[in-house]
């Protein structure tokens, strides 16, 4: 048994090694985002784990035993689900790793944003610490926050801003009307959404469908008063149309904690969202605590255990498998 490690950002995979090497199995560890090279570590390997290797046709037609793909983190975007599911490999991610640690993220950049702290920082570094100079501040309570997706992290944040006296709405098709009433959530159209939120806070996945879905025509229909949080993927955002709308006035500001090119130094739009007075960017750092990391490591690994001992692991994305693939002894 092989299980293969295309890439990661821990200290170690100490975890992941003991755990492996007590099922009796090997694991080799690569630090590789590049195709050819994922392939060529994965060729022969019963499991993969993989943070930000593109797990492409191409890689997954090189696996010549796997059986099982884990995705470290929740979004699979870097996964070709269906080339997977027609080789019969399983697909599957850590969906409760960190709900309280985003959730709580998220709610830290809405109330800067809301007390406008990057600001008042930035006058307390003045001679003089006239109010005059600070944007607009309004209070919390009363004011209304939209939420786009109402998953695990989405319902933690509504029950935790709750407590602060906003009104919390949901944009999610996915929802069904029964445990919205059990969050208390008020279900609404994209566009009353948008039209009707002080705060858009996302918590969707990244999909053909959800990308660039917050746009210049949506920026158009929110509250120039009214600001956006993403803590989900960067690329549900069209950042170039988002500096737009904050420069023009459209929308107050931005908090952000991942960037559509956040590898890419070189980018100019990355230089542009950091730098900008109105947005806070964080460093795609929203799921991180000591035992985020921990519980990650360990339940990716035992999904991939549990699948090549014949079970179905509690992540499954690609739920038409019934069972792992079977692999015909050589």
């Amino acid at each position: 048994m092989k299980i293969a490690i295309t890439d990661h950002r821990f200290p170690n995979v100490d975890e992941e090694r003991r755990a492996v090497e007590a099922a009796g199995g090997q694991l080799v560890v690569g630090q590789t985002t590049d195709e050819g090279q994922v392939a060529d570590l994965c060729s022969d390997a019963d499991g993969v784990l993989a943070v930000r290797a593109p797990i492409t046709c191409k890689v997954i037609d090189a696996m010549a035993r796997c059986r099982i793909i884990v995705r470290y983190g929740i979004g699979v975007e870097t996964v070709d689900i269906a080339a997977a599911t027609d080789r019969g490999i399983m697909v599957a991610n850590v969906p409760d790793y960190c709900v309280d640690e985003v959730s709580d993220h998220t709610l830290t950049v809405l109330l800067m944003l809301n007390r406008q702290v990057t600001a008042a920082m930035e006058l307390s570094k003045q001679p003089q610490w006239a109010m005059a100079k600070l944007p607009p501040l309004r209070r919390l309570n009363g004011q209304v926050c939209g939420l786009f997706g109402a998953g695990q992290i989405g319902s933690m944040l509504s029950r935790k801003i709750k407590q602060l006296g906003l009104k919390t709405v949901t944009y999610d098709p996915y929802l069904h009307e029964q445990k919205a009433r059990e969050l208390g959530l008020e279900k609404v159209s994209f566009e009353e959404l948008l039209s009707g939120s002080d705060y858009i806070s996302i918590h969707a996945p990244l999909t053909p469908e959800t990308r660039h879905i917050f746009s210049e025509n949506a920026f158009a229909r929110m509250k120039p008063s009214s600001f956006l949080i993403n803590t989900a993927r960067g690329g549900l955002i069209d950042e170039a149309a988002l500096i737009a709308a904050i420069d023009s006035g459209r929308i107050a500001g931005a908090a952000l904690d991942v960037l559509e090119f956040e590898t890419d130094p070189q980018n100019p739009l990355r230089a542009q969202l950091v730098n900008h007075p109105k947005i806070i960017v964080t460093a795609h750092s929203a799921w991180f605590s000591e035992e985020a990391r921990a519980t990650l490591q360990a339940r990716a690994v035992s999904q991939v255990l549990a699948c090549l001992r014949g079970e179905v692991p509690y992540g499954l994305i690609n739920r038409t498998l019934k069972a792992p693939r079977q692999i015909s002894a050589v």
